[in-house]
């Protein structure tokens, strides 16, 4: 009735004072029923998250760990709970805000040491479902977790090298803060 901004804010208190890297088995699949809307719209946090309310559902009956979302050009956009990264040779690939990609504070942090990695170079472009087979790497990015790498997707089974590089650097800007 009267328009003014109202908020609700919940906390708790995480365990470690650090990211870990988990070495446990960790699988994903495409989740193809709905689709994002490829818009800076679609980048915002919000309560409206529906895709990814039923794409968890779709998780928890497929023994999956995780699902990638696609939006309506049919590119990957994001992971369920956070930014996908793609690792090929020296090429660490993100989609860009423009796909419709969560505009996530820890997708911005990642971005920015791997900025400051000389050894690989940072893209942010669009992610056919057709690469992620052909990576070296996948990981998935968000402040509770920092970075959780991929093991599995369909046949493919990935390394991890990468995401425990830029996770040691994380932990080091986390301390500095």
């Amino acid at each position: 009735t009267n328009k003014e901004v109202t908020f609700i804010i919940s906390a708790q208190k995480i365990d470690q004072d650090f990211y870990l890297l988990s070495e446990e088995p960790y699988e994903v699949d495409l989740f193809k029923d709905f689709y994002i809307a490829p818009s800076l719209l679609s980048t915002l946090k919000t309560n409206n998250k529906a895709i990814n309310v039923v794409g968890s559902v779709y998780a928890k009956e497929n023994d999956l760990d995780n699902c990638l979302l696609l939006n309506t050009d049919k590119s990957v956009v994001e992971a369920l709970n956070g930014n996908i990264f793609l690792v090929k040779g020296n090429t660490v690939k993100t989609p860009p805000l423009t796909d419709g990609c969560l505009k996530g504070v820890m997708r911005k942090q990642i971005i920015q040491i791997l900025e400051l990695m000389p050894e690989l170079e940072i893209e942010e472009a669009s992610i056919s479902p057709f690469e992620l087979q052909k990576a070296d790497e996948l990981f998935i990015t968000n402040v509770i977790t920092g970075i959780q790498p991929i093991t599995k997707y369909r046949k493919k089974e990935y390394k991890n090298t990468v995401a425990k590089s830029v996770l040691q650097k994380l932990n080091v800007k986390v301390r500095l803060g």
